[in-house]
């Protein structure tokens, strides 16, 4: 799946000022605020009249001279962007550890990853069972709704995504690839979004309305990216089942019966290993051995 993943995340930069330039200002000025607002305590953090009489206070004399001031606007302007790379680096942490693939998120999300099992074995229709390869496996949803994806396209057609998928994005043009990318970017939104609310959360040490925020921030960026990651999983599947044959007769493979099979994807798989592995070589009986069954 990361192959699938990296493949999306090409025109991130392009959104640079959307994701990370405005939210940086805002980052800059609330920790601006947050630490100009410290004094007031816990008790008073929102009273207003407080807060009136503490922004309403003759700033320092510093504060007077241009020179300072523009020190000052630079400064602020730095911590803008650094806080907008920090962000970056830190949704794109989040980005994976949503996918719940550590053991870290295995073992301290287990006892939600038990209970979805249980839903999805009560949600077969009577006389069903799920298979087990489509029961959660992840720690997380996010992590379940992608490798649902990888674990359907490989029971119907015999075929890693992993290893399909390059060539599959190659084959589609831009209006085919839009959906999914608008996917994509939602989810690398959401990313990005919940880093600048572990920012706030940090502020709530010296101005505690700015952990609120940033712990409302942070759910709502979880819920977008549950959304985003079931339909990506859903577009991700359909994509293969709508272009898996122009994979084929990309690589020379023609279905012998008019649809693809498991055959026809162990023999695409098989080209696109590469013979990464070759089976071990059958020991040759020795004259006047007999070779054991």
């Amino acid at each position: 799946m990361d192959g699938v993943l990296n493949s999306l995340g090409t025109k991130f930069a392009e959104r640079w000022v959307t994701l990370l330039a405005l939210p940086g200002v805002v980052f800059a000025l609330t920790l601006a605020l947050s630490w100009w607002l410290h004094p007031v305590g816990a008790a008073h953090a929102l009273d207003p009249t407080v807060l009136g009489d503490r922004l309403d206070q003759t700033p320092p004399r510093w504060l007077t001279h241009t020179a300072h001031r523009l020190v000052l606007a630079a400064l602020m302007t730095l911590l803008a962007v650094a806080s907008a790379a920090a962000a970056t680096e830190l949704g794109r942490l989040i980005a994976r550890w949503w996918l719940g693939r550590g053991r870290l998120s295995q073992a301290l999300l287990a006892p939600l990853r038990r209970r979805r099992v249980r839903r999805a074995e009560r949600e077969a229709p009577p006389g069903h069972h799920v298979p087990t390869r489509y029961l959660p496996e992840r720690a997380t949803r996010i992590g379940d709704h992608l490798l649902l994806a990888e674990r359907r396209v490989a029971a119907q057609y015999g075929v890693l995504l992993v290893r399909a998928w390059p060539r599959l994005w190659q084959l589609c043009d831009d209006n085919e690839r839009a959906p999914l990318q608008a996917t994509w970017d939602r989810y690398t939104a959401a990313a990005v979004r919940s880093a600048w609310a572990l920012g706030y959360l940090a502020l709530g040490v010296l101005w505690w309305p700015a952990a609120v925020a940033g712990g409302a921030l942070y759910l709502s960026a979880w819920a977008a990216a549950r959304r985003a990651a079931a339909e990506l999983g859903v577009l991700i599947e359909a994509l293969t089942d709508t272009k898996l044959l122009a994979l084929a007769e990309a690589l020379g493979v023609t279905p012998a019966h008019g649809r693809f099979t498991t055959a026809d994807g162990q023999a695409i798989d098989g080209i696109l290993d590469k013979g990464s592995f070759l089976p071990d070589a059958v020991p040759t009986p020795s004259p006047g051995q007999t070779a054991r069954p």
